[in-house]
């Protein structure tokens, strides 16, 4: 059974502590993986906000150490959206999704059980609801990204399995994919309740995403289709 707080990213040590503790001599390409991780760590705790020079002084370095590996903070957020939203993308999510031998159902509640275990992390939620706040491109960049290869990729399964008729203009096509992300935004949110509001969020993740795909797959065709005639 899925929980939340096994999906929580539990390192096995402090990066901050590491960086701090006495210094061994370090591969460079070493060094550089411990600076992402403790900047992920101090920016999932501060926002993106918080000044170089305070992530320096929490890790146990110096400044120029810091500006050695990334020159500007503009790099090193680089840096850590690419570690916490690309490097961690599971590229069989579009292939489960367009996979027609299985039920679309069936499709979707995979798909989300394992997007859940990606997204309902400590410094996943928290370093995403900082970047709207004070860097918006992180967010834009990661939802324009969500939008092409997993909702759109929804819909269009979604017309094929349920004989819904097509979009007939753009505007169509964007009720579709606001009806995708009212659903798919409600497995993100268990993780808003959970480490950011501090709420008591559901025992049984596996059984809720089994239930929420159910009342998707349900209510969601039955309305297109009455729209358009189907």
């Amino acid at each position: 059974m899925m929980t939340l707080e096994n999906t929580a990213a539990v390192p096995l040590t402090d990066p901050l502590k590491e960086l701090a503790s006495p210094r061994r001599r370090l591969a460079p390409e070493d060094r550089e993986h411990q600076i992402v991780q403790a900047a992920i760590a101090f920016f999932a705790r501060h926002g993106f906000d918080a000044s170089t020079r305070d992530l320096a002084r929490e890790m146990g370095v110096t400044q120029p150490l810091l500006y050695r590996y990334f020159p500007t903070k503009e790099a090193l957020v680089d840096r850590v959206y690419d570690e916490v939203f690309v490097r961690r993308w599971n590229p069989e999510w579009e292939e489960w999704l367009a996979d027609r031998s299985s039920p679309l159902a069936d499709r979707l509640k995979r798909y989300f059980k394992d997007y859940a275990r990606f997204v309902l992390r400590s410094e996943w939620v928290r370093i995403f609801i900082y970047a709207g706040l004070s860097r918006g491109g992180i967010n834009q960049k990661y939802l324009g990204r969500l939008r092409e290869r997993h909702f759109l990729v929804i819909a269009r399964e979604m017309r094929h399995e349920y004989g819904i008729p097509e979009p007939a203009d753009s505007a169509a096509e964007d009720d579709e994919v606001e009806l995708v992300w009212a659903m798919h935004s409600s497995v993100f949110y268990i993780g808003v309740r959970k480490w950011v509001y501090d709420l008591p969020t559901p025992k049984n993740l596996e059984r809720l995403i089994d239930m929420r795909v159910d009342a998707f797959i349900h209510g969601v065709p039955v309305v297109l289709k009455t729209q358009r005639g189907g």
